[in-house]
């Protein structure tokens, strides 16, 4: 009995197996005879791949448009998909399709082998590709990120004074108080509203009161897209440039709505705002929510104003803040002037010019700053000037405030820095002051900025230092961005009177703007600025026979008629801004002002603009953001031009030929992200490359050039200090934000990167670059070593290396590298180089190698195993952050080489 049970579990294992090897060998057989069945298949599951990719593709645009964060089985399935549907197996398969139609032996039968091979891996194909599109079911894609720092919030000059304390702390313990949506800060101009708030906003971000802090500055004149823009920034936020101010509301709204916890300040209000149309959420979080803690919204606004606080703002809870007390007010003064003040000769004079100061923080530091270091007699004079002004009082402004930050004017040393001060008062209240604008205007305008200067990286390095004696002096700021100042309102409203004396008017945004503008004109001005303001027309003619600068700045949206006159006896004019007017055609008269030194059309519409060319004595001329489509002939007549500006100018197509050439006085020459349509050779119907190189004084460059094989030999000046040079089919725009560096370089989508590395003067470019963008090169196996010679990069401080397949190594050398490598690199960003075995694969011998690396991420790098040799790990005394993700292969941070 057992053995029958034996034979037939013996025959039934034997039938089995038979079934199976029989079913194995059906399918062999089946990827020759089903192969067109087998690629349906395939090609089915990557087209629902393909729908699936867009509906997740679509949220995730969105969330990396809103800054959030995608999550991490998010990012490797589109990976995942990326890699079968566009550079993977399921492509190949597709491509080759026809490879397996074609027949064998003369056409007699079909490619046997070609179909067995195609079929079997479109059938491994197709099941992946189901796998993924199952698998692409994600329920969310992405969660806001961590909170960030508020450091960009903080207030350096914070001062810990008593009155100071007990106020920061009460407002602190307001904020605990879900019940309160809106807390006001009142106190006058120059008080220390805004360095509170700030503070305040640091604090509360410690101890994790919100998830987030928002803050916009307001000022008199209120400017809502401004204001939505700075909101946005601080949310991470990206509005497309055409979008309408109500569109603007509604997202920033639907975004402050789903917030958790956010504190929203605004800062220096001086009228009635309607927070809806900035986008603000009026009313309150749901009863539920608040009590769980999912939802809380609070507003901080600041004003001058207690009644506006109250009546138009309905702040639930207000806060004022005082001057400081005799014994704080002199502290303060104090610290800053150092111990003199302590002397018995000096205290007497200390304690009265704190009271000329009003006990205001901004009036103390700028008198403080002017007499630091100063010897008694000044301390005398000074005192003097302060009791003996009379001077006339700003609306809302103590008359003794305005004497002390006009004693810190006085007090400047240097008549430059003066006129540099009062340029800056043609600035809008609130508005950055840009500091090329500057340098533009105080070259044409003259004001004694540049009497012995003769080129323009003199006049920056002199603008440069009077920007830091006016800093010293507390009568300028540190702006927002690195290329920007500010001033405070307080400092601002002292200016605006004291250029009105020396006849520079700052005209108001008041309601009968051109009955403003003739009684300017009468006072025969030599400066006027209209800071956008809200224009509809202007005179007929300007008639302004001592006028030197005129700046007139709309709101990008302006079609404001200017009449063929206009410029009629005004033929002294030195400076003109235009910003962002749609112009039918450029006033005929503009041709009368042969004196014109700096014309700046930024952001206009221009369909013809040949009169320029009568402007003989222009030395700075810009059309950055305008729509201007030619360069003409015309252009080429003004020799005298030092720098040309064409930034983002996307629809100029057309730059005659032999018009830059002839600009042979040329210092900084601006094509970036604009024109491209470089000739190979000169003669043809647009400009070529090749006519850079009779510029020998140009020194600043910024240019896209498509295709390398038309760069000359000798491009450029072997003296260009700084670039941005971009070779490839794309401009990046992210430069923006590497402000601070000179010399920068990106190298993308090349195919034959070997006639790059055959030019002289690119290769030394390369070798001075600080920092280096290389995107989709083919050629190029080691970075180091094929690029730049082997010289080991010894000024670059930024490289970033992403879609490079070929990119082997980054240092590659036989045996010991024996010179210094990446000796100031501070970043190093490698994204999707598929093939990088190493980052370095020698030793390295020199300690000064990647001695100064921060920061390394790496991702999407699958054959990299390890990211540090020893001999690199050992130099990395100044690492702060490493990132890896997505490397499929990676094994440990430090590895042998």
């Amino acid at each position: 009995m057992a053995s029958e049970v034996g034979l037939e579990a013996f025959s039934s294992i034997v039938s089995e197996g038979a079934k199976a090897l029989l079913e194995r060998i059906m399918r062999q057989i089946s990827y020759v005879f089903k192969y067109q069945s087998y690629i349906a298949e395939l090609k089915d599951q990557v087209k629902q791949l393909e729908y699936k990719r867009e509906r997740v593709g679509i949220p995730v645009r969105q969330a990396t448009q809103q800054r959030d964060e995608i999550y991490k089985d998010v990012a490797d399935w589109l990976n995942g998909v990326d890699e079968c549907i566009s550079e993977g197996v399921a492509k190949s398969i597709i491509d080759d399709e026809d490879r397996a139609k074609k027949s064998c032996f003369k056409g007699l039968c079909p490619n046997l082998i070609s179909r067995y091979k195609l079929s079997k891996q479109a059938v491994k194909a197709a099941e992946a590709a189901a796998s993924l599109v199952r698998k692409g079911n994600f329920s969310s894609v992405s969660h806001r990120p961590a909170p960030e720092s508020t450091e960009h919030m903080q207030a350096k000059d914070f001062e810990a004074f008593d009155s100071r304390m007990k106020l920061f702390q009460d407002v602190v313990e307001a904020l605990r108080d879900d019940k309160l949506n809106i807390i006001g800060v009142h106190g006058m101009g120059g008080v220390g509203k805004t360095t509170l708030v700030k503070q305040i906003a640091k604090q509360v971000m410690e101890d994790k009161l919100f998830d987030k802090v928002v803050m916009a500055e307001v000022t008199e004149n209120p400017d809502v897209q401004k204001i939505q823009d700075k909101l946005a920034s601080d949310l991470d936020m990206n509005f497309d440039l055409n979008d309408s101010k109500p569109h603007r509301a509604k997202q920033l709204c639907q975004r402050l709505t789903k917030e958790k916890r956010v504190l929203i300040i605004l800062d220096n209000i001086w009228k009635k705002l309607r927070l809806e149309e900035i986008g603000i959420p009026s009313g309150d979080v749901d009863e539920k929510d608040r009590k769980q803690d999912l939802r809380r919204r609070t507003i901080i606004l600041t004003s001058r104003s207690q009644d506006l606080l109250i009546n138009d703002m309905n702040s639930q809870k207000i806060f004022p803040i005082e001057v400081l007390s005799k014994e704080e007010a002199l502290q303060f003064f104090e610290k800053i002037v150092g111990n003199s003040a302590k002397a018995s000769a000096f205290q007497p004079l200390a304690d009265e010019i704190v009271g000329k100061c009003g006990r205001l923080p901004v009036a103390l530091r700028t008198v403080a700053s002017a007499l630091k270091n100063k010897s008694l007699a000044i301390w005398k004079d000074a005192l003097n000037q302060l009791r003996s002004s009379n001077l006339r009082e700003i609306h809302g402004m103590d008359a003794d405030v305005y004497s002390s930050i006009k004693l810190s004017y006085d007090f400047l040393e240097s008549d430059e820095a003066k006129s540099l001060f009062l340029l800056c008062s043609l600035f809008g209240e609130g508005t950055p002051i840009q500091v090329a604008s500057l340098l533009r205007y105080g070259m044409g305008m003259g004001l004694g900025l540049f009497k012995y200067v003769r080129t323009l990286e003199n006049a920056r390095n002199r603008v440069d230092a009077l920007i830091d004696k006016l800093k010293s002096s507390c009568l300028l700021l540190d702006g927002d961005a690195e290329d920007e100042v500010k001033m405070h309102d307080i400092i601002h409203a002292v200016a605006v009177s004291i250029a009105e004396k020396e006849l520079m008017f700052n005209i108001p945004n008041v309601a009968y703007v051109e009955k403003k503008m003739e009684e300017t004109i009468r006072e025969g001005p030599i400066a006027i600025s209209l800071p956008y303001r809200d224009i509809q027309e202007l005179p007929e003619r300007l008639g302004c026979p001592r006028l030197e600068l005129l700046l007139l700045f709309s709101k990008r949206d302006s079609s404001l008629q200017i009449s063929d006159l206009f410029f009629e006896g005004t033929e002294e004019l030195k400076v003109l801004d235009f910003t962002g007017i749609f112009f039918s055609s450029l006033p005929s008269s503009l041709g009368r002002l042969i004196n014109l030194r700096t014309l700046c059309l930024d952001g206009c519409r221009l369909n013809e603009i040949t009169i320029i060319g009568q402007l003989r004595k222009l030395e700075i001329l810009s059309f950055r953001d305008s729509d201007v489509k030619e360069l003409p002939v015309v252009i080429g007549q003004l020799t005298r031009l030092q720098l040309l500006d064409l930034r983002n100018c996307s629809s100029l197509v057309v730059i005659a030929p032999n018009v830059i050439s002839k600009l042979s006085r040329l210092e900084e020459l601006y094509i970036g992200n604009s024109f491209s349509q470089w000739e190979k050779v000169e003669g043809g119907s647009n400009a070529s490359l090749a006519e850079l190189n009779g510029l020998s004084k140009l020194t600043t460059l910024e240019i896209h050039v498509r295709d390398a094989e038309i760069l000359p030999q000798d491009f450029v000046s072997v003296e260009l200090q700084s670039y941005r040079i971009c070779i490839g089919n794309k401009w990046w725009s992210s430069w923006s934000v590497k402000s601070g560096l000179s010399r920068l370089m990106k190298l993308q989508g090349l195919e034959k990167f070997g006639v790059l590395l055959q030019n002289y003067r690119m290769k030394l470019l390369l070798t001075r670059t600080e920092y280096l963008y290389l995107e989709e090169l083919k050629g190029v196996q080691n970075v180091v070593h094929e690029l730049d010679d082997g010289e080991g990069y010894p000024r670059l401080k930024h490289l970033s290396a992403e879609s490079c397949s070929e990119i082997l190594h980054i240092v590659c050398s036989v045996g010991r590298v024996r010179r210094k490598v990446f000796p100031l690199l501070e970043s190093l960003s490698l994204r999707r180089l598929i093939n990088l075995e190493t980052i370095c694969d020698s030793q390295l011998t020199e300690d000064q190698s990647f001695s100064n690396l921060r920061i390394i991420e790496v991702k999407f790098c699958h054959k990299l195993k390890h990211l540090f040799s020893f001999s690199i790990a050992k130099n990395l005394l100044r690492l702060q952050k490493v990132e890896v993700a997505f490397c499929d292969d990676q094994e440990m941070i430090v590895g042998k080489c």
